[in-house]
Formats: C-alpha cells, structure tokens, sequence
C-alpha cells in the first residue's frame, strides 16, 4: 500500500489509501498572500495535525542510555524498529479495533514510532559516502591497538567517533505531514530539527553562543562543533541519527579521523564547551600552564550522560510535539 503524497498545486497529486476514502479537492483563494493554494480535504482521513489526540501522540522510548551498547547490535535494534515501520502500512483497517477510523490511522502514524537513547563502545563509523581520506590509518589493514572497530554504514555524512561519554539517539520515525510540520518528510528540515534537539541540551547545561554552522551540518558553541547529525531515511521512515559530545575524550575525535571531513574547525563536548566559558584561567596551583579549573566544581559534576539523557528526552518532545513511554 503506497503513502500519501501531496504536492504542490498544479503538479501531480497522489492519494493511496484504504477502505475506498474519498477525496475531495478545490481551490480556494488566498487573498493576504494573491495566490491560489489547494485545498485537500479526506472524509476518511485524519484530522489536522492541531486536532491529533495527545493519546494518540506516543512514541516508544528505548533508553539504554547508563549501558555501552555494541554498534552492530545498536544497528540491528534500528533495523527491527524500521522493518515495524514497513509491516504497518499493511495494517490500515480497522476491522480490529473499536476505535473511530480517525482514531485508528492517528495511532498508526505514531505506533511505531521510537527513540533510542545509547551510548556505543568505541567505533569509528564512515557513511555510504565517505572517504578513507579522512582516516589517519590504513582501513584495509587498521593498527592492532587501534582501540577501535571500524564500520561502513548507511547514513550520509562523513567519517565520525563514537565512544563513551557520547550520547546517541536514533529516531525510528515515519515523517508523515499528516502528523504536524515536525514530521515534514524533507530530511533536511528533519536534521535541522535534530539539531535543534543538541542545541536545546546544550543550552540546557548552560552552554552559551550554540549555533548552527552555515554549509555545515551538526550542533556548534562558539565555533567548536559538540553534535554531529547524520540520517537516512527508507520510504519516509528515518534511521541513524544524532550524536552529542557530552563528557567525552576529545583527543580520541582528532587522533585517528578528520572528524566530518573537517579539518579546520575544533570538537567540542558540553563539558568542554562549559569549561572554556569559565573566568579563571589559572590552574590549581598556581601554575598558568595547567588546565583551566571551573569556578564551582560542583556544576563540573552535574554533567553526565545520564543527565543528557533526560534532557535530550525533554528537548525530543518539545521538538517534535510527542510523546515518548517506555
């Protein structure tokens, strides 16, 4: 059963649906704006996203967050929750449930919807386009005390670190726009909303200055990049995701890989990024070329995957107007 596709008025409209709904177009006139725009109206339908049950507004919230999980078992998770994904758009009846119609094609949308939060044991990643240029070692023959595994996957972007401290998410979502503006299926718009995630924790730990980087994907403060973003998505439903550097060895980023193929810029974590914020430059004896020490040590305490965690969770939903249960 295909998906539901709207496009632009005066190009090619396509509807597949069940239980033979019927469709009804016009175009109405938009004075403020001196264009025409059409109208698409679906009795057996769903309603506008603002009018989307909260109930019917949950995703499910895989948290192995405190573990270090293994990347081709992280892979294989994602490939289940996407392989759901598939198997419901042969799911649209409602010959099992007591639902309305509306009700049922709401908790469809989102049934399969998930979140996993983790944290990954060392492993250098390079996506289906990415260059071997960017290593600092051979990839057919890597060192024995490499201390990582290396892997080829499928999201874009290029060569990356994971390793512990780092939190990942990796969103299994079907963007869908019947589903609110967040769910847009335009990945670029999906990836600036997965930044803005990373910024919102950021901002959260009291990390000042983050912004994107014009030309370049991921989160950034103050020029040093602490997020790296890099998707992929098979009929509309997303996978791989979004990395943040929350209190992790930054040396392990630049020994081995060009992180992202960028040469120039520095990488940051929270931690890091809320260090270089700190007044005192003086190191703890005295001694101006020891490290920086913060102000208060016990704010240097309260960064943690753990906390991130629940952070990224909080930023998630806000982002994306959902709902995520265990």
């Amino acid at each position: 059963m295909g998906a539901n596709i709207i496009v632009n008025s005066g190009e090619l409209f396509r509807f597949c649906s069940s239980n033979n709904a019927t469709i009804r177009t016009r175009r109405k006139k938009e004075k403020k704006r001196g264009r025409f725009e059409r109208v698409i109206v679906a009795r057996a339908g769903i309603r506008h996203p603002s009018e989307l049950q909260p109930t019917n507004r949950r995703g499910k919230l895989i948290d192995l967050s405190d573990e270090l999980v293994p990347y081709d078992t992280g892979w294989r998770m994602q490939k289940d929750l996407l392989q759901k994904q598939f198997d419901i758009e042969t799911a649209f009846t409602t010959s099992n449930y007591g639902d309305s119609e509306e009700d049922h094609i709401e908790k469809i949308l989102f049934e399969h919807d998930a979140l996993i939060l983790l944290q990954h044991e060392k492993v250098i990643t390079l996506g289906t386009g990415s260059t071997t240029d960017n290593l600092k070692f051979d990839a057919e023959e890597p060192p024995k005390d490499l201390g990582f595994e290396v892997r080829r996957c499928e999201r874009g972007g290029e060569v990356t670190v994971h390793l512990p401290g780092q939190l990942v998410l990796y969103p299994i979502l079907k963007l869908d726009e019947r589903k609110g503006s967040s769910f847009k299926p335009d990945l670029h718009e999906y990836m600036r909303n997965l930044e803005e995630v990373a910024l919102l924790v950021a901002k959260s730990f009291g990390v000042e200055k983050g912004h994107r980087e014009d030309g370049f994907t991921g989160a950034w403060a103050n020029g040093s990049k602490f997020a790296q973003v890099g998707v992929r998505a098979r009929r509309w439903v997303t996978y791989h995701g979004l990395a943040i550097n929350v209190d992790c060895n930054l040396c392990d980023f630049t020994k081995h890989v060009v992180p992202c193929g960028i040469g120039d810029r520095p990488v940051g974590s929270i931690r890091e990024r809320l260090r270089s914020q700190q007044k005192r430059t003086v190191g703890r004896n005295g001694n101006e070329d020891e490290p920086p020490i913060l102000i208060d040590e016990n704010d240097d305490k309260k960064v943690s995957v753990s906390i991130a965690a629940d952070r990224a969770l909080d930023a998630f939903e806000k982002v994306f107007d959902v709902s995520l249960v265990r």
